[in-house]
């Protein structure tokens, strides 16, 4: 009974963190990807009807840059326009303009966004497309593609002819899709000449609200129109936490199915051994001793088991895509040893960069287990306790 009930609470421990490890994986990278690629830490937009000069906005940029929290700031333009390639049928992206050198001055964003092919060139009329993109409009690095031009209000649209540069990939598909980086200058000449905004990069994302207070107060009044990535992906990050938690209580219900087994099990113990109880208690034992001795039992069941399914769980979990990839290339020998058709696998790429452990994760599931083995142990040492040794001994 014991070995039994410890290796369900194992299993399921083990279950839930490998789940929940690659839940994290999926959920951070959309999360970073959104952080370094599609967003900022912050953003300092100007303020409407305002006519900035050259040196104020030099001044707000080196006053945002003095910060000793502030990694990078940089200037940037976007906007939504369509794109055509070889194929007719056009498709929106939004179009980010940004400095030549923002690859290699963000090195956060340069990790998360890989080049798959050709370089992250914006020189002259070049254009960086998401590889989703690149793949709906049939365009390669050298191709070219026309981009609507908005131009400045009240003037006809026009086209633009740029030149593939570069592909990138990253966690997040929707800006595969959908997403292009050109020069500061090109996207003057598509939407038209406007003062830029400024992506501000922290060392530390975490304090953005920190850091945003403290650049209020030093640009004064042009402190008004800084945001944070909280406002701006409040409903997306809201989403991914509802779903993190409606997993982990829907995987919960695991601990439900095995605490009834521990209560049958424990009931079972306390009917197999009612004479031994009972000679206890008539020894002096208090009904709260024998209440101890069950619920001592049911927290070594979820303290073992919980401990044991941890471990492994944090195994599976931490080399999860590791697994996944030995497995694709089991898979890809034997359908290349028995001459299989049509067996193409998924790679891991497909789903998930790597899967994440986190430590909260972790001792919160160590915790229900064991929460669960006691309460399912509450039911048995009651059962056990209220038994009165003088009945128990007559029947003998």
């Amino acid at each position: 009974m014991f070995i039994f009930s410890v290796t369900l609470i194992g299993v399921g421990v083990a279950t839930l963190n490998t789940v929940l490890a690659v839940m994290n994986g999926l959920q951070q990278g959309y999360i970073r990807s959104i952080l370094e690629i599609g967003s900022y830490h912050l953003r300092w937009s100007p303020k409407p009807g305002v006519n900035y000069e050259s040196m104020e906005l030099l001044d707000v940029a080196n006053t945002i840059s003095n910060n000793e929290e502030v990694l990078l700031a940089v200037e940037f333009r976007e906007g939504q326009t369509m794109l055509t390639g070889i194929r007719s049928n056009p498709s929106g992206s939004l179009i980010r303009g940004v400095p030549y050198s923002l690859y290699e001055d963000d090195l956060a964003l340069a990790k998360l966004m890989d080049i798959v092919a050709g370089d992250f060139d914006l020189a002259g009329n070049g254009i960086v497309i998401g590889l989703g993109l690149a793949r709906k409009l049939g365009l390669m690095p050298g191709g070219e593609v026309l981009a609507l031009d908005l131009g400045e209000a009240g003037m006809s649209p026009g086209e633009i002819v740029l030149e593939v540069r570069g592909i990138f990939k990253c966690a997040y598909r929707e800006y595969e899709a959908s997403m292009a980086f050109v020069s500061l200058e090109t996207a003057e000449k598509l939407f038209g000449y406007a003062i830029p905004e400024l992506g501000i990069k922290l060392k530390r994302p975490e304090r953005d609200r920190v850091v945003m207070s403290s650049l209020k107060t030093a640009l004064g009044e042009h402190g008004e129109t800084l945001s944070s990535w909280r406002d701006s992906n409040r409903s997306f990050f809201g989403a991914l936490r509802t779903e993190k938690l409606l997993m982990l209580l829907l995987l919960t219900l695991i601990f439900v199915v095995v605490a009834v087994n521990i209560d049958h099990s424990l009931r079972r113990m306390a009917t197999e051994r009612i004479e031994d109880i009972s000679i206890i208690k008539a020894m002096g034992a208090s009904p709260q001793d024998i209440r101890n001795i069950f619920l001592r039992q049911g927290l070594i069941i979820g303290g073992f088991g919980g401990i044991i399914g941890s471990i492994l769980g944090v195994l599976i979990g931490a080399n999860v895509d590791h697994i996944i990839s030995a497995a694709e290339q089991i898979t890809f020998f034997f359908s290349a040893f028995f001459a299989l058709e049509g067996v193409t696998p998924p790679t891991v790429g497909a789903f998930f960069k790597s899967s994440e452990v986190m430590i909260r994760d972790v001792l919160t599931i160590l915790s229900t287990a064991v929460l669960m083995s006691l309460l399912a142990a509450i039911r048995a040492a009651s059962q056990a306790a209220s038994r009165k040794p003088a009945e128990v001994l007559r029947s003998e």
